[in-house]
């Protein structure tokens, strides 16, 4: 299936991905360079200002970024290959500590929420922080909130 009608499926099919007021976010750019973002400040209480800028390069925008680092910092302490196997839905992984629930089949996503937009291939790739940030915009535009990281 070609990427244009996965994309289309995912987002026009009420049946297969919630409607959340949100489109998703377009694909972090291919290259690995973040020197493309010039209009990024980063304030001096950041906690994790290392992923600022990466973080802005795959889509989040500078005003959830206070939030994020919150959460990178809360969840991780700003440690890309953060783990923590007391998830019972399969682990927490990387910066963001994505739980593996968002990786494991479902009745609308067989091989995965995050397979299925071409995220990630295993929950190991999570642990590659442009691969999490990206992932966690994704879970994050999915309900346009940050409930997943149990904040309000």
């Amino acid at each position: 299936m070609t990427r244009f009608i996965r994309f289309f499926i995912a987002t026009v099919c009420i049946w297969c991905v919630p409607v959340s007021g949100s489109a998703l976010p377009p694909p972090p750019p291919r290259t690995d360079s973040v020197s493309a973002v010039v209009d990024l400040v980063v304030p001096a209480s950041a906690r994790c200002p290392e992923w600022w800028a990466l973080a802005k390069f795959v889509g989040w925008s500078s005003d959830l970024l206070p939030k994020l680092d919150y959460v990178i910092w809360r969840e991780s302490r700003c440690l890309a290959n953060a783990y923590f196997k007391g998830d019972p839905n399969g682990g927490s992984h990387g910066l963001t500590q994505i739980n593996g629930f968002w990786c494991r089949g479902s009745r609308y996503y067989p091989n995965g929420y995050l397979q299925h937009f071409g995220v990630l291939r295993s929950c190991k790739d999570l642990y590659k922080p442009k691969v999490n940030l990206y992932a966690a915009l994704l879970i994050y535009r999915y309900g346009n909130s940050w409930r997943p990281w149990s904040l309000q």
